[in-house]
Parts: structure tokens; sequence; C-alpha cells
């Protein structure tokens, strides 16, 4: 590689995780799933939770399966009615998205609260005290059983499973 195109690869690599890409977005989004919103051209990834894909399926409390991603995409919709949001864009993640962190009416907290996303512990702790309210209340994802979405993404049959409800044998 040339030093030229090496640098130039270096310096684009420092902005896209520079603070100096923070913006600010406000809007009505629209819901690509439980964590990922769209306002305008800006596709982003709210900060700090994961939430299912809309492909991942969980257990309620009586064991039987639920596309518990899509239903976390639609509590948000709903959670959301049409109201404008404010973010502020703190960076790119690795698929392109801007990272951000988003208000409807000032409160940020409410996907983690509801039991529709986890705390991304990985990357913060911003969510954990909420994530514990959801968990003890057995609200949404907490009411039956689930896999947590970082490791839905990569799950095989040591995979652990979290959530109130016990599994059935034949899940």
């Amino acid at each position: 590689m040339s030093g030229n195109l090496w640098l130039a690869r270096v310096v684009s690599l420092v902005l896209m995780v520079s603070p100096a890409f923070a913006g600010e977005v406000a809007g009505v989004p629209h819901m690509v799933d439980g964590d990922t919103v769209e306002i305008g051209q800006v596709k982003m990834r709210l900060s700090g939770i994961d939430a299912p894909d809309t492909d991942q399926i969980c257990l309620d409390a009586r064991g039987e399966k639920w596309a518990c991603g899509i239903a976390a995409r639609d509590e948000l919709i709903r959670h959301s009615n049409g109201q404008i949001w404010e973010c502020t864009t703190t960076g790119i993640d690795q698929y392109g998205r801007s990272l951000a962190k988003c208000f409807i009416e000032g409160e940020d907290t409410w996907m983690v609260r509801s039991g529709w996303a986890l705390s991304l512990v990985r990357y913060s702790h911003a969510y954990d005290a909420d994530e514990v309210k959801a968990k003890d209340a057995r609200a949404g994802l907490w009411s039956g059983s689930f896999i947590a979405p970082w490791d839905w993404r990569h799950r095989n049959k040591s995979t652990i499973i979290l959530g109130a409800a016990s599994v059935p044998v034949n899940a």
C-alpha cells in the first residue's frame, strides 16, 4: 500500500470516530428495528442498547415461540407515536450507521426500562439500572425466555437463555 493511500485511510478512520463528527439530527424517525432508526437520510444505531433483530424468536411465559424482534420494533413505533426525536450522533459503527443518543420528550431509557432492549454493557453501562428494573418487573422480553441479541447473532447449542420463564426441553 502506498504511503499516501495508507495515510488517507488512517485519517479517514480517525475522522470516523472523532467527536468532530458529532451532530444534531431531529425529526420523526422510521424504525428499522428496536435499536436502528432513520431520520431523513441519516441511519442511526441507538448507542448503549441492543434490541432483538427483526428475525429473533423468543419464548413467552408458556414456552410458546413469538417474534420478539418484530415486537420490539413495533413497541418502539407505538411509543414514538409520530413524535419528533432529538438525536446527537457521536460516531459511525462498523456498518456505516451513525451512533446516536436519541430522546423523545427528554427521555432515552424507554426501550431498556420497558424490557424491549438490553443494556449493551460491552460499550456502556448507562442503562444497567433500567435493565434491572425491567428484569425485576418481568417486562417485555423478560416476561418469557430469550437469547441476548448479541448472542442471538452467533448462537449455538451452548448459548445462554435469559428470562423469567423456564425453557421447555423441546425449545
